[in-house]
């Protein structure tokens, strides 16, 4: 495990996420993960996200349905860059805060082409288990 950096764009928003990427990463064929090319990693506990800077440069992408479900999705609104995911979801264990890839600054290439990933079925409501078809995420 180790400390990741990670920022948007256009340096407004600036975090460090206490994560490993050898440890697995996350891809899901649902509508917004498609739709956002979503790629991401579960920290091993929520507290080891921490926001540096640009608090006041964050948005939050709507819910397009009107499910009760606990899941924040945050982006920067000056550029747009995905940064990560949080919420309080008891099928996935609780509190829970996830980092996207992309945003990470110091994730190497190696790191990177090695991270294992999990191709989840979310738009069968079904995330533990791989989805049938992943060549299009």
């Amino acid at each position: 495990m180790r400390t990741y950096h990670g920022s948007c764009f256009c340096g407004a928003v600036a975090f460090e996420a206490d994560g490993d990427l050898a440890a697995g990463t996350m891809r899901c064929n649902c509508r917004f993960c498609r739709k956002m090319r979503y790629w991401e990693m579960r920290l091993p506990d929520p507290d080891g996200f921490r926001l540096i800077r640009g608090r006041e440069a964050l948005a939050e992408t709507p819910r397009s349905d009107d499910a009760d479900i606990d899941m924040h999705h945050w982006f920067c609104a000056r550029c747009g860059t995905r940064l990560w995911t949080e919420g309080d979801i008891a099928e996935m264990g609780g509190r829970f805060v996830q980092v996207v890839i992309a945003a990470l600054d110091d994730a190497t290439e190696a790191e990177l082409i090695a991270a294992p990933i999990h191709w989840a079925d979310g738009a069968h409501d079904n995330w533990w288990n791989s989805a049938p078809e992943t060549r299009h995420l």
